[in-house]
């Protein structure tokens, strides 16, 4: 059973704030993102990066969540990528468990933010092909420990070679892409889908052990990204964690 739920609520003026409410209260208790490296609050989005060069941002839950047992959850999110730099649009985004620290934050480029932060499990949304690291320039795929070594990758709509960005099913297209991840206690399963909000069938469905892999019953919860030569805006709009 999970013991907690988390929305992620914008105010009108772009202050982020994220409401922890406990299955056993009715009340809601504030709670804070911290942010890091390049990161910042951008009316009602998280802004992890700039269309800028060599950038890299987190932002994660100042409190650690405290999971049940099984690690149960679920969380949807929605995404844009805009403005790709004339070198190409990268790298993109990943969606992090870790229990490291909220101020975690990895290197820039095709490390997206992530690659350093350990004890951690996440969800990668790569738009940028590191030749003999990536599967190609629009793939989803599993990281662990920090490090950038892909976990069953898979191409959203099967759409590849995205440079110069723009065609459906380009997660660097400008569209606002929703995601679906949840974990069931053996089986970490992602869906993505292209200016919908219709959940398609599972593109990643794989079995891990998220308390082997984070050594405890809680984890900072949150977003990384980074930009190399090439660059994009990376966005976060409209997040729920229950």
């Amino acid at each position: 059973m999970k013991s907690s739920s988390f929305l992620l609520l914008y105010a009108l003026a772009g202050i982020l704030l994220f409401t922890a409410m406990a299955t056993a209260q009715t009340a809601t208790t504030p709670n804070r993102l911290t942010f890091n490296g390049s990161a910042k609050p951008l009316l009602g989005t998280l802004w992890l990066t700039p269309a800028e060069q060599h950038q890299a941002g987190s932002v994660f839950t100042t409190d650690e969540v405290v999971f049940g047992r099984n690690y149960e959850f679920g969380t949807f999110f929605q995404f844009l990528m805009t403005n790709p730099g004339p070198g190409g649009a990268s790298d993109g985004i990943t969606f992090v468990l870790q229990a490291q620290s909220a101020n975690a934050l990895g290197a820039n480029g095709g490390s997206l933010g992530y690659t350093g932060i350990t004890p951690s499990v996440a969800v990668e949304f790569d738009t940028w092909h590191n030749v003999g690291v990536d599967l190609n320039d629009n793939h989803v795929g599993i990281l662990t420990s920090g490090q950038f070594i892909e976990i069953d990758p898979q191409t959203p709509y099967g759409v590849r070679n995205c440079q110069p960005t723009g065609a459906f099913g380009c997660m660097s297209n400008g569209d606002l892409w929703s995601v679906w991840i949840d974990y069931d206690g053996t089986n970490l399963n992602v869906a993505v889908a292209d200016n919908s909000v219709t959940r398609p069938a599972n593109i990643i469905s794989y079995p891990i052990d998220l308390s082997v892999l984070l050594g405890g019953n809680s984890a900072f919860v949150g977003f990384t990204a980074g930009t190399g030569d090439g660059f994009e805006n990376h966005y976060i709009l409209n997040w729920y964690f229950i």
